[in-house]
């Protein structure tokens, strides 16, 4: 991306959905998310339309391609004071602050738009840079979740972090 290019935050619309599956197939990307190999478009596409008030999913583009998405569940119940965070981006364009942006977007709706004491997630063990880019946003590690994650063959452990206010 160069200086010149401009990231567009927005709401996810279904017609993402061919880009959003591809960008989970990407080598740099699968390995660190909960997607298969085996994801159907259709079911992408399901995913989005099943979309309710408790969900904010955000994608991000570059040139009017979609290059990333993050998305937040609100709690239920006794819970609806947190909500649950996920968040990915495009191998060509990680580490260009793009996955920043979109956690901007994510907790600008979880403090200002529905005040949200407690936001989570989940993070690989070994993703190191991503564990960095929360952390820069206020996330701390409160577990490891031992062999918690099957990718690439292999148990992986993953961080439990969270953001209080």
């Amino acid at each position: 991306m160069s200086e010149t290019s401009t990231v567009t935050i927005r709401p996810v619309h279904e017609d993402d959905s061919p880009a959003l599956l591809r960008i989970t197939r990407e080598h740099g990307v699968i390995e660190t998310i909960l997607a298969l190999p085996s994801d159907r478009l259709q079911q992408r596409i399901d995913t989005i339309r099943q979309l309710t008030s408790d969900d904010h999913w955000f994608v991000a583009e570059v040139a009017g391609e979609v290059v990333g998405l993050a998305g937040l569940r609100v709690g239920q119940g006794r819970t609806r004071h947190s909500g649950h965070i996920f968040l990915f981006v495009a191998r060509a364009h990680q580490s260009k602050g793009i996955g920043g942006r979109l956690l901007d977007a994510l907790l600008d709706v979880a403090d200002n738009w529905l005040m949200l004491r407690r936001v989570e997630l989940t993070v690989f063990a070994e993703n190191a840079r991503a564990k960095a880019l929360y952390e820069r946003h206020g996330f701390v590690v409160e577990g490891h979740l031992k062999m918690s994650v099957i990718s690439e063959g292999a148990l992986h452990d993953e961080y439990l972090m969270a953001r209080c206010r």
